[in-house]
This record gives C-alpha cells, structure tokens and sequence, in this order.
C-alpha cells in the first residue's frame, strides 16, 4: 500500500480512499480544490498501484495499515476521511474498529452490500474476469456496450455520467499491475466484512452523500449502521456528485468539516 500526500502539511488532514478496482488518480480533479483547506493523502491499495508489486489480500489487511500509517505519520488523529464507494465501507469499518481518531468521515454513495462466503465467492467469480477484462483492454463487455448506447440515446446527460464512472476502471497504469486475484479479493472481501450496526464513536461525525438515484433502502441502511448520520440528499446516481460536479463536491466536504 502507498499513501500519495500533497498541499500543506499545517492544514487539517483528509484521507482520501477509492472504490472498487479504481486507481489513486480517481482524486486528481479534486486535489487541487481540496488543497485551498486541507493537507491530502490519497489512499493507494496494494495490487491497484503501478509503483509497487503487491496483491490485495482482504479489506482488513488494507485497514491495518491504513491505521499503521495514521499513527505514524500523524499521531493517530486526522481531520476528516472521505470515501468513494467502497472507500466508504472502509471509512466505517476504521470508526468501527476506533484504532484511530478522526473527526469526520464523509461517505460517498456507498451502498454497504453485505454477502455469506458462498454468495460473495460466487459474485466475485463472475465479475472478477470481467473487470479485469475492462481494465486490460479499455474496452466494456459487449452488454454493457449496447445498454451504454441505449442510454446516449434516451438520456444523453445519464449516458455523459455513466461514462465518465466507467472509465474510472480503465486506467492504462492499472494494465499491467491489476491481477484477478487482487480484483476478487476486494470485491469479496468488501462483501465477507460485517460493518456494525448504530455505530458511534466519540468526537466522529459521520456525514453521508446520498444518492437518491440508488433507492430508498439505502436510506435505511444508512440509519441501520450509523446512529444520527448526518444525510446529504443529491438527487443523482451512485457517485455522480463526485465524478462530474467537483466543485460543488469540494464545497459540501467543507461544509461537513468546517460548518
């Protein structure tokens, strides 16, 4: 694993962490406005990093050094962690846990999916080799091709989100550093990882980004694991907030963490 810093180091804090097979660049867009407020780390998980041989092994193996690092770089307390995704089952599997102090976590558009080991192993055999797929040729299955050139057609402002999603999972730096194992191992283990029920820890504030788009049982998953949330309604899709309106994203993280 490899943490990306950036900005002044005397402003507040916040650990970034990606999605699912996404590289650390998915932040590029908006490090440079997050820098007007805060000192960046961009998580990089193993097998997901053209600078480091690794493999992913399981989502706990990752939080471990995520809090190693936490503890050694910044004496165990940060401002704020945002999570993309899957980012955000980590964000609250590290409350969950309460190795580290942090004052904010920010989910984004995480739909906290839980599985059994049977299920989860059989999800993962399926979308494993297609994902590896996408991220080693550029290119999307035919299926989703055709339901991609669908969407152009009856909602083409839908089909500019969606694309701009997709190709968060075709980095060319991933193509020859992404194993199918690493991409296995997070999606199951994303989905074998039991996060807490009400959790609630002392001095953390846990603001979510909420999709409407994604559904209302969402919402109640949301109350289920987290004792107050503090819920951002946008009405869009999983994570277009993030992918296509950064300013106004950067604007809502401060108010999480500076209102």
């Amino acid at each position: 694993m490899k943490f990306y810093e950036s900005g002044d180091i005397n402003k507040p804090v916040i650990l970034l962490i990606p999605g699912t097979c996404c590289h650390y660049s998915l932040f590029d867009k908006v490090i440079p406005l997050l820098q007007e407020k805060f000192y960046i780390v961009v998580v990089s998980f193993d097998g997901f990093d053209e600078n480091e041989k690794a493999e992913y092994k399981s989502m706990e193996d990752e939080t471990i050094k995520i809090e190693k690092y936490i503890k050694e770089k910044f004496y165990n307390h940060i401002s704020c962690i945002y999570g993309c995704s899957l980012g955000g089952s980590f964000a609250s599997y590290l409350v969950q846990r309460n190795n580290i102090k942090v004052d904010h976590i920010i989910l984004g558009s995480s739909d906290m999916d839980e599985s059994n080991k049977l299920v989860a192993s059989i999800k993962g055999k399926i979308l494993s080799p297609i994902m590896y797929k996408m991220i080693h040729t550029g290119q999307l299955p035919k299926f989703m091709q055709k339901e991609l050139e669908k969407t152009k057609l009856n909602d083409p402002t839908r089909y500019e989100q969606m694309t701009e999603f997709l190709n968060s999972f075709m980095v060319p730096a991933l193509k020859n550093t992404v194993t199918k194992k690493s991409i296995y191992n997070q999606y199951v283990s994303d989905l074998v990882t039991k996060i807490d029920n009400n959790i609630c820890q002392e001095n953390t504030k846990v603001h979510i980004f909420y999709a409407l788009g994604m559904g209302k049982k969402y919402r109640k998953r949301y109350l289920k694991h987290f004792k107050n949330p503090d819920i951002r309604e946008q009405n869009m899709n999983h994570e277009t907030f993030f992918f296509c309106h950064p300013k106004e994203w950067t604007a809502e993280v401060f108010d999480c963490v500076f209102n």
